[in-house]
């Protein structure tokens, strides 16, 4: 069985434009609206993979649907908020200017810790990924081969759940854009 989890193509960024740590949740929100470049397409692997794939699951979120319709037609596509990314903390209290990839990489790092206040808690996300690795199994034992168009961290969370349960596949889930990582389980 294959369950191959796949990053959404580039998103077109709102703007690299320095912000403060304040406005994070309004960047985050812009982002989340935008679509996904049209002038990188997905690679070759990946759009073989999904024409083989008897299942493709995609985040309800924007990025994440364009890059699945971009692999499969739309009304083969499962749509799934649960495979939504992690969410970032509404603001972080400092009245600094950075880019803002620096500040959703620090924003992410607290997270991580804990130490912001944000819409889902680490362990909130980690229970979700529980839930949605419990129905992608499911999946794979019926169809014998999934493919999910997701998100970079919550693919890093189902990574780590199927490592848990035997599967077989990358420890380090690849950071580009398109990047899919294999995870397979002999029955």
């Amino acid at each position: 069985m294959l369950i191959a989890l796949t990053r959404h193509g580039r998103p077109i960024a709102p703007t690299t434009t320095p912000i403060s740590g304040r406005d994070i949740g309004e960047w985050v929100r812009r982002y989340n609206d935008a679509g996904v470049v049209r002038s990188v397409a997905p690679p070759a692997s990946l759009r073989q993979l999904a024409a083989q794939s008897p299942c493709v699951l995609a985040s309800d979120m924007r990025r994440s649907v364009e890059s699945a319709a971009w692999l499969v037609p739309p009304g083969e596509v499962r749509i799934d908020a649960d495979l939504r990314e992690a969410g970032l903390p509404e603001t972080i209290g400092l009245p600094i200017r950075m880019s803002p990839r620096a500040w959703v990489a620090i924003a992410r790092a607290l997270w991580w810790f804990n130490l912001c206040a944000a819409p889902e808690t680490i362990g909130e996300a980690r229970r979700r990924a529980v839930k949605m690795t419990d129905r992608l199994c499911l999946l794979a034992g019926e169809h014998e081969s999934v493919l999910v168009i997701g998100h970079g961290m919550f693919n890093r969370l189902l990574a780590g759940e199927l490592l848990k349960r035997g599967w077989r596949g990358p420890r380090m889930f690849p950071l580009d854009h398109w990047a899919t990582a294999r995870y397979v389980l002999d029955r």
